[in-house]
């Protein structure tokens, strides 16, 4: 965040999203990429890179509360996904509508869980 401070970035949104790359859930060593949408173009730093992400189909839940819920909420998805006759396609990302940033209660958090899906 510091060194998109200094850059004079423009949030697009309200939110930033987080995408995880690991196939399965990990306690450590978790390989997230965290995103933010933009307005206009930033030189990449040495923490920070710029990149415009295609737009891709989504299966979604949007939850409103702690983050200790959401093991249930990402197994709602997943378990949809599967009994209405779509594939993975791609990794699992969260968008933060509202995080820790905006308000120190987390019952006030709105996190929505998203998985890239297709139709085989």
């Amino acid at each position: 965040m510091k060194e998109t401070e200094r850059s004079g970035l423009r949030p697009a949104a309200p939110y930033a999203m987080s995408v995880y790359h690991d196939r399965e859930h990990k306690e450590h060593d978790v390989g997230v990429e965290v995103r933010m949408c933009v307005e206009g173009d930033y030189a990449d730093t040495e923490h920070v890179r710029s990149k415009t992400v295609p737009a891709v189909q989504h299966a979604s839940a949007t939850y409103k509360g702690s983050y200790e819920k959401l093991g249930g909420v990402n197994q709602a998805v997943a378990n949809w996904v599967c009994d209405n006759g779509y594939e993975f396609d791609g990794p699992m990302s969260c968008i933060y509508h509202v995080s820790p940033h905006e308000t120190n209660d987390p019952n006030e958090y709105v996190t929505e869980i998203c998985y890239p899906v297709k139709k085989p």
